[in-house]
């Protein structure tokens, strides 16, 4: 068998050895893979920071105090704070055996809450401890998830509201309103339905209680509400009750309710989780100092080790103050002695580190990268941990099972060294000679430089192991096997996985012209197995590997072998700019968005460079109608950049195509570095100069193309201004314009719509309107750059070809209707304003017309009917006055506010009104567009809303008085007794001037 395409592993050994986010691998698979953990010592005293550590020291000092000790294990996701812990478990298990001591470990995948309380009492015999687990039994067995959720909710209602436990001299007047208001919105069955929804807070709070998760849950921070938890985008909210509905409209209204609230419900939180599981926050305190005096009492020393201490959220600062307890508690029982390491996430301790910092012995920090100047993590252990990984993926599983069989009573630590499943291997001098080893454990199929570059791509920062693991090297095995026995190792998509190409764009199009038949695995290959900036062969092994030949002429790269203890390298030069700019755009290539930096760097020297190429004159088109206006600087975007610009008229977008990219890149790099060295007598500048060259006569040629050029759908020459005159010439006569002589129409064509309001305008003539507002940008761009006196090199357009406007004009203005037939305009930008433009006019100009005649028609019928043909203002407001000074005597003002009457009343009888009703009275008269479209558009908007305002007012008040006078009148008329007789001339007198004053407002009097 050759060493050509051979996968020497495992595949169901994988999940079993790398899947770290699943359920925890088994001990012999978890010694098998054990590397040592970088770590750094940490006192409470600043003085001692950032001291290095080690697995073997940390263990010492674990174990050296008489009868106490408490460590936190602090770290980001993924450093290895768990198996930092359960390292620490295989080991002490060994050391400190029963009946004197009690190891418990809270591993961190496949628990809940009530999991762990379980795991503390087992062992420990009582009656009391009977009542513990019985209470944890009955609220596991009784409560489905959902009714889990139901309870949580309510029990945080009960403890929010005013049922629960507040000090009421320290409540801030925000937190006295929660208590009152808050518990209306989680009780309410309206917003039940978001508080209990799949995935929400109340959900990941009850799987965290009381299910289960088989795999690694990532946890930075409490589990607690966020203001993303809060309803704030509740629609329907009126089929919530009305206390719900008042609360829910103060807090969408209110950012400090909204925190106050996240923070009142949160201080509550754990008392709620606590009662899911049936015990108090008193109940979990006591069970855990009972523990401790119940082990005392045998003599049991307890050591606790938490793999993850977000587990323990909702029980957390109860067993906090337990296992912080000093084994003597003056005149009390005693407690056990208790040893504890926790590990968590260094955001997480952040909530916890008052309650600890004064009694934490010390901290172990796993977020490592240098101590001093020397890194702590070096690429020795990077290539030590992948290489035991490796090796496992390559045993059988009963090999590893065995080899654990035999370990040292003292250490618990295998006596063997694990087995080497590279010893038997016919391939093995081969492949170590191309692919180095650690140990004699082979690193294939990566090498140094393919670890080292594939770790830094996808872990950037502090060292993270299980991304190593996971994104690395479980990803390219299980992933990538069938590539590799096929001869297609490594493919593009193991590239893309790995953030693509970030060779140069140079030696990129060297592999393409030397092997273009492997040119993209070749790319793949010299990404990651190689650092040479120079296309070459690797070591013979590699090639023969990976089944990909040697390119001919060119080097072979010698194979280095892993230096476990690299000496420092001296500093780098600060490098230079153009070279930052060069190294974003190959990035930029192989898939990186482009920084605005090199887009702002590029844009004014391509922009300078596509303006000097192009013979303006030549191309008989106004450069100063192009040149920074039609097309800018900012008009030059870039695919996948950082940030986006939004850009009218011509948009240069590169690469004009994606498979245009490379030499895009090569050419902008070209234009950069010519820059820069202001020759092309640098490395590789023909190569450079040949590429930039055909590229920037491509962007030319893009831009004068982008040009609007007036075309037809026959190909025929055609002139597209006089449809855009007739129809600039509409909107301005429908914006108001005066249109008497030909000055006057000219202006109206070049009227600003924007400024024009058509708001109380019929609903038609508004949308007609609206849609030439809209397409006026493009008309006026087609017209003005085809209306100029002069073309070529002139830079400013001084003077208008007014003779093209005066035909089209004069005929539209006979009609107001347009003329021209447009069936053969192109519909290309910016040509399609015209047909989108005509259309709408075809579809709408009549009946917009037609339609605001009839509305300002309207309002002269009701002034016919309510005031009469020929009336004075001033006469009406006088009877009208008059009439509201009797109602309001006799106490039966309604309808409106009295003074907002007298004010409509003062507007009304100031108004001019005379010429505006004289204008509608020959609208009556008028049938043709020609006529009504001037004398519409040029009726003022203010008499229509005097007169309406007016007469509304007026009618609700004369209106609703006149019931109110006839119900008194009914109610005198009906009344009777004794009372009545008595008083009888006074009721006559008081029915007769209700009669009068109710005459007066039907209409008898002057308003009528």
């Amino acid at each position: 068998m050759t060493f050509s395409k051979y996968a020497c592993w495992k595949p169901e050994m994988i999940r079993k050895v790398m899947d770290v986010e699943a359920t925890q691998p088994e001990e012999h698979i978890f010694l098998a893979t054990h590397s040592p953990v970088k770590m750094h010592f940490q006192s409470i005293e600043e003085a001692q920071r950032n001291a290095t550590y080690s697995e073997e020291k940390f263990l010492q000092t674990f174990l050296s105090t008489s009868d106490f000790i408490f460590v936190s294990v602090l770290g980001t996701s993924g450093t290895g704070k768990s198996h930092l812990i359960r390292w620490l478990y295989t080991r002490i298990r060994s050391i400190r055996k029963a009946p004197h001591y009690r190891v418990l470990l809270i591993p961190k995948v496949g628990t809940n809450l009530r999991d762990i309380i379980e795991l503390i009492l087992a062992d420990v015999e009582g009656p009391e401890f009977d009542e513990y687990r019985n209470r944890l039994r009955q609220a596991a067995n009784t409560l489905t998830e959902a009714e889990a959720r139901e309870q949580l909710l309510a029990n945080l209602a009960i403890a929010v509201g005013s049922s629960g436990r507040h000090d009421a001299s320290n409540l801030s007047d925000e937190q006295d309103y929660l208590i009152k208001s808050l518990p209306a919105l989680l009780h309410d069955p309206f917003f039940r339905e978001h508080w209990l929804k799949k995935e929400g807070i109340i959900h990941r709070l009850v799987i965290h209680i009381l299910g289960r998760r088989e795999s690694v849950e990532i946890v930075e921070e409490r589990r607690q509400f966020s203001l993303e938890d809060l309803p704030l985008n509740v629609l329907n909210i009126t089929k919530a009750s009305a206390q719900a509905q008042d609360f829910y409209s103060f807090l969408i209204g209110n950012d400090e309710i909204q925190k106050a609230t996240v923070a009142w419900l949160n201080i509550h939180l754990d008392e709620a989780i606590a009662k899911v599981l049936n015990l108090g926050r008193e109940d979990l305190q006591r069970l855990m100092l009972d523990v401790r005096r119940a082990l005392a009492r045998k003599d049991v020393e307890l050591i606790l080790l938490i793999e993850d201490f977000a587990k323990l959220q909702g029980i957390d600062r109860e067993v906090l103050e337990a296992v912080l307890a000093r084994s003597q508690q003056g005149q009390g029982e005693p407690l056990c002695a208790m040893r504890t390491a926790l590990a968590c996430t260094t955001g997480y301790f952040q909530g916890l580190v008052d309650t600890v910092r004064t009694r934490t012995d010390f901290i172990v920090n796993l977020d490592v990268e240098t101590v001093g100047e020397q890194s702590l993590v070096t690429p020795a252990d990077v290539q030590q941990l992948a290489a035991r990984y490796l090796n496992a993926v390559r045993l059988q599983d009963p090999d590893i099972r065995d080899w654990l069989t035999n370990v040292d009573e003292e250490t618990g630590e295998p006596i063997k060294a694990i087995p080497n499943a590279c010893i038997d291997c016919e391939h093995q001098s081969s492949c170590h000679a191309g692919f180095g080893a650690v140990d004699g454990m082979g690193l294939y199929p990566f090498n140094a430089t393919a670890l080292k570059i594939m770790r830094e791509r996808t872990n950037q920062g502090v060292f993270n192991p299980r991304t190593l693991i996971k994104d690395v090297l479980r990803y390219t095995l299980e992933y990538h096997r069938s590539d590799l026995e096929k001869g297609q190792f490594p493919s593009t998509l193991l590239l893309d996985h790995f953030g693509g190409s970030k060779l140069n764009a140079i030696l990129v199009k060297d592999i393409k012209t030397e092997d273009p038949v492997n040119a993209d695995r070749r790319e793949a290959l010299l990404n990651f197995w190689s650092d040479s900036p120079e296309l070459c062969n690797l070591p013979s092994e590699v090639h023969t590997a990976f089944d990909l030949p040697n390119v001919p002429s060119r080097s072979v790269l010698p194979s280095p072998p892993p230096d476990p203890n690299p000496p420092p390298l001296p500093p780098l030069p600060p490098p230079l700019e153009i070279d930052s700019y060069i190294r974003d755009l190959d990035n930029w290539r192989n898939g990186t968005q482009l920084p605005p930096g090199v887009a702002t760097e590029l844009r004014p020297k391509l922009f300078i460079a596509i303006d000097s190429y192009i013979d303006w004159d030549a191309e008989l088109i106004l450069r100063s109608h192009v040149v920074n206006r039609l097309f800018k600087q900012r008009n030059i975007t870039f695919s996948n950049a950082a940030t986006s610009v939004l850009v009218k008229d011509i948009e240069l977008r590169l690469p004009l195509s994606s498979e245009d990219l490379g030499d895009t890149v090569i050419a902008l790099q070209a234009l950069l570095l010519y820059n820069h060295h202001q020759h092309w007598n640098f490395k590789d500048g023909a190569k450079y100069f040949r590429v930039y060259a055909r590229k920037l006569e491509d962007w030319s040629q893009y831009v004068l193309q982008s040009v609007p050029k007036c075309s037809t759908k026959s190909g025929v020459d055609g002139d597209p201004v006089p449809s855009v005159v007739e129809l600039l010439a509409i909107a301005g006569r429908m914006a108001g314009g005066t249109t008497t002589s030909l000055e006057d129409l000219v202006n109206a064509a070049f009227t600003d719509l924007e400024k024009v309001d058509v708001s109380n305008r019929a609903g038609t003539w508004q949308k007609l309107f609206n849609s030439l507002k809209k397409h006026q940008p493009k008309l006026r761009e087609v017209l003005e750059s085809r209306i100029p006196c002069t073309k070529g090199g002139r830079s400013v357009l001084q003077v208008i070809d007014a003779v093209q406007l005066v035909g089209p004009l004069k005929s539209v203005a006979a009609t107001w209707k347009p003329q021209v037939d447009i069936s053969d305009i192109s519909s290309d930008s910016p040509f399609d304003a015209i047909s989108k433009a005509r259309k709408e006019v075809d579809e709408l100009l009549e009946q917009a017309v037609w339609d605001e005649r009839d509305r300002h028609l309207a309002i002269y019928q009701r002034v016919l009917e309510e005031l009469g043909e020929d009336f004075s203002q001033a006469e009406v407001v006088k009877g009208l006055l008059q009439t509201v000074e009797r109602v309001t005597e006799v106490g039966v003002f309604r309808g409106t506010n009295r003074d907002d009457l007298k004010k409509v009343m003062e507007e009304f009888k100031g108004a001019r009104l005379k010429d505006y009703l004289s204008k509608l009275q020959k609208l009556q008269d008028m049938n043709e567009i020609a006529t009504l479209l001037p004398l519409l558009s040029s009726l003022p908007e203010r008499p229509v809303e005097v007169i309406t305002k007016f007469l509304d007012y007026a009618r609700k008040f004369v209106d609703k008085s006149q019931e109110a006078v006839q119900s008194n009148l009914a109610d005198l008329r009906t009344a009777e007794g004794g009372e009545l007789e008595a008083s009888y001339v006074a009721i006559e007198r008081s029915l007769l001037e209700l009669q009068q004053l109710a005459s007066e407002i039907k209409g008898e009097a002057a308003c009528s």
